[in-house]
């Protein structure tokens, strides 16, 4: 395009505009903002559904429901992909259809200390409502991300989760007031993550067919009900533990995570939780599946290489190790040793470790122990491949 040749394309009416991007595919419309500051503006305007101010917390589950099932992306007049709903004069909710089945449903809150006030929650995945003849029109929600739930309308969602016959995906974030979640799902739900809920203590989980998991948090109380295999756990708890006197029953969760192929773990949850449960079967208990592991400790002294020595001669499998030093984290208050016999018993025992990777190091020394550490466990023709960041 010559430097002076008018851009016609942004000259035109913000109508039609609008209509033009109504025809546009969604991976091709969502790269619209990187346009310009007005196609910007543009493309939240294409989005917005506009709603009546005057709703109230029950309209929420007919309105969404309303918007999902009349959408259709081939129709420009049915292909709007975000709703914006005003509740009262302090709740707003955003609902996002994206690509891939996927749906974002987030709550804002002003004034007040409802938002704060805590609950429990109860959801329930159910796979045996009856199934509505599937068409080309219609939302089908599979992923779910559910942000800042609070006391007010943590019921609504729940009626609405109901609904989702093909939900395979939950994300919880940001829900500031809850204390105690039950997820009940028998046979449907595959993944699940929460993260941002600092008083929650307690978490129930009851499902045959859960492959991944992610927490990020302090760690709460966790009951599980059924045995399940995760391919994928994410404990980032480098907050600490929520509970006390060791009220938690390591030995269900140890089971779900035993077979993991990743898997995500701060150096005291290891210490105070996972050791003591396998004290008895220390010699034969492996996480013999395990081919990566991020390890989150607050420092790397001598004895906390011990640690971390100790726990990846339990992984025989292990080819990736990432190793994440955060000052931040909590670190346990209890005497640890290493088994000095079963150290010896077990040399050389990583026969398929092929990559380190190191970051928040602010040591050299501690770094050239770490590497030291790690080359009297692998084998002697082992080539190890050791990445730093530059802290």
């Amino acid at each position: 395009m010559e430097e002076h040749k008018p851009d016609i394309l942004s000259s035109l009416p913000l109508e039609l505009l609008l209509y033009i991007i109504s025809f546009l595919p969604f991976e091709s419309a969502r790269l619209i903002p990187l346009v310009s500051t007005r196609f910007r503006s543009v493309w939240n305007q294409a989005l917005l559904v506009a709603h009546s101010h005057n709703g109230s917390i029950e309209d929420i589950s007919h309105v969404v429901s309303r918007f999902i099932n009349n959408f259709d992306e081939h129709d420009p007049t049915k292909n709007t992909r975000r709703l914006e709903l005003h509740v009262d004069k302090s709740t707003f909710v955003s609902t996002i259809l994206a690509p891939h089945n996927l749906m974002h449903m987030s709550f804002f809150f002003s004034g007040g200390s409802n938002k704060e006030e805590s609950f429990c929650w109860r959801l329930e995945i159910n796979d045996q409502i009856p199934r509505r003849e599937y068409s080309s029109s219609g939302f089908l929600v599979k992923t779910l991300c559910l942000a800042s739930v609070n006391s007010l309308t943590y019921e609504v969602v729940s009626s609405m989760v109901l609904e989702f016959s093909l939900l395979d995906s939950l994300k919880i974030c940001g829900c500031k007031g809850l204390t105690s979640l039950t997820i009940d799902s028998p046979t449907k739900l595959l993944h699940l993550s929460i993260s941002g809920c600092p008083k929650l203590r307690y978490l129930e989980i009851r499902s045959l067919k859960l492959k991944t998991f992610q927490y990020q948090g302090s760690l709460p109380l966790i009951k599980i009900h059924e045995h399940f295999n995760l391919t994928r756990a994410i404990f980032d708890v480098r907050q600490g533990p929520c509970y006390y006197n060791n009220a938690l029953d390591m030995g269900p969760l140890l089971l779900i995570i035993k077979n993991s192929q990743s898997l995500t773990l701060c150096r005291w949850m290891f210490e105070e939780v996972i050791k003591p449960s396998i004290s008895s079967s220390w010699r034969s208990f492996q996480f013999y599946k395990l081919q990566e592991l991020q390890w989150i400790d607050n420092s790397m002294n001598q004895e906390n290489i011990n640690s971390m020595i100790s726990f990846l001669k339990l992984c025989p499998s292990i080819e990736r190790l990432f190793i994440d030093i955060d000052s931040n984290t909590y670190s346990s208050n209890e005497e640890v040793s290493v088994d000095a016999v079963h150290a010896c018993e077990h040399a050389r025992v990583l026969r398929d470790l092929k990559l380190v990777k190191l970051e928040g190091f602010e040591s050299e020394d501690n770094k050239n122990q770490l590497i030291l550490a790690l080359q009297q466990i692998v084998s002697n023709d082992q080539l190890l491949l050791v990445l730093s960041s530059i802290s």
